[in-house]
């Protein structure tokens, strides 16, 4: 349940994150953007109820191992920790905003985006106040974690919005002129703030892959290679391809990359649920390994394993199968034939997980 409340509050931070940054753009650098209401207050309601997953699972946890009821421990984390907190006020916010859209003077007024977007900016403050770099490294992991979080919120929340609900096709390449650095400069600090996030939580980065929460980040940063094509090909092919053709459409593309978005949604969702390893032999005396890792892993699997890599005949044939589903997906753009290319996309992400699963060893 906490993986996907997880993934659906990153979606609902998305959805609303797009859709004020585009009512904000002038009209004739972007399609029509059509929104419905219902769907922007439900994100808004959605947000709290999908923050406070993890606090009951924590309350229900706790109150079975003590003799604390369930609402006492409820009030004690609200009132006590971090995340309790943070919480409280992103309620409060969330509430607000949420009234403010039922409001159609509200809806209506020009002011209504950049009200929104200041009352997101404090509940992704507030969200970053609760993670877990925040509770370990104090301000410096809240920023870091505040800066990821926003960045690819903006990026993929752009995008996601444009690409399911544009009502036309005009304004296309006006709209890619100033999407495309945008989104270039977000992937920079997405980039930039998980690789400091790693340095947090996973220090020891190949062992970690032993653990479910290694295992989960592994996945994340190969799902980054699709989408990387997909980026590439928004960012430096679609205006070309439009100058080419009147007749070209970008938007399956932008669906094919916000549907890669989603799927790191849900492994960010799962790796947000696991314990990171700061010392990866005392984390596995209280978390068992990985089961999709002992199943690859050819050799025998002990805690006390420290893992390497090394190029082997198997590692260097998964590789390559990588690189010919990059060189396919490339030539099917140029065919204009998205579906192969998402499925091409997908197995570089496939291949490259054997490569380096292949080449692990002690």
């Amino acid at each position: 349940m906490s993986y996907v409340s997880e993934a659906l509050l990153y979606l609902c931070f998305a959805i609303l994150t797009g859709t004020f940054i585009l009512r904000i753009v002038p009209e004739h650098r972007r399609p029509e953007i059509r929104v419905p209401t219902w769907l922007l207050l439900v994100c808004a309601l959605a947000i709290p109820l999908l923050e406070y997953v993890p606090i009951h699972d924590s309350a229900v946890l706790f109150a079975k191992d003590t003799d604390i009821t369930y609402g006492e421990m409820v009030k004690s984390i609200l009132l006590d920790l971090n995340n309790g907190k943070a919480w409280v006020w992103s309620a409060v916010a969330s509430i607000g905003l949420a009234f403010l859209l039922g409001l159609p003077s509200f809806r209506n007024d020009k002011h209504m985006p950049k009200v929104s977007l200041f009352i997101l900016l404090l509940l992704i403050l507030w969200l970053g106040y609760a993670s877990h770099a925040t509770s370990l490294y104090g301000t410096k992991g809240w920023l870091v974690h505040t800066a990821h979080f926003l960045a690819i919120t903006v990026w993929i929340g752009v995008l996601m919005v444009v690409s399911w609900f544009a009502s036309d096709s005009r304004n296309w390449e006006a709209f890619l002129a100033w999407f495309s650095p945008l989104a270039i400069g977000c992937m920079l600090i997405t980039f930039t703030a998980g690789i400091l996030l790693m340095t947090f939580t996973t220090p020891q980065y190949v062992n970690s892959w032993m653990l479910p929460y290694g295992q989960m980040l592994l996945l994340k940063h190969l799902l980054i290679a699709p989408l990387l094509l997909f980026a590439y090909t928004n960012g430096f092919g679609y205006r070309k391809m439009l100058k080419q053709s009147n007749s070209f459409n970008p938007k399956p593309w932008l669906k094919g990359e916000s549907v890669i978005a989603l799927l790191l949604f849900i492994v960010t969702g799962a790796l947000g649920q696991q314990t990171p390893p700061h010392n990866v032999k005392e984390t596995l005396q209280t978390v068992s390994p990985s089961e999709l890792f002992t199943t690859v892993y050819n050799g025998h699997f002990s805690p006390d394993l420290t893992l390497k890599l090394s190029i082997g005949l198997d590692s260097i044939l998964m590789l390559a199968a990588a690189l010919v589903m990059i060189y396919g997906f490339i030539q099917m753009y140029r065919d204009n034939k998205m579906l192969p290319a998402f499925i091409m996309g997908l197995m570089t992400t496939v291949f490259g997980y054997f490569a380096l699963m292949f080449g692990v060893g002690s």
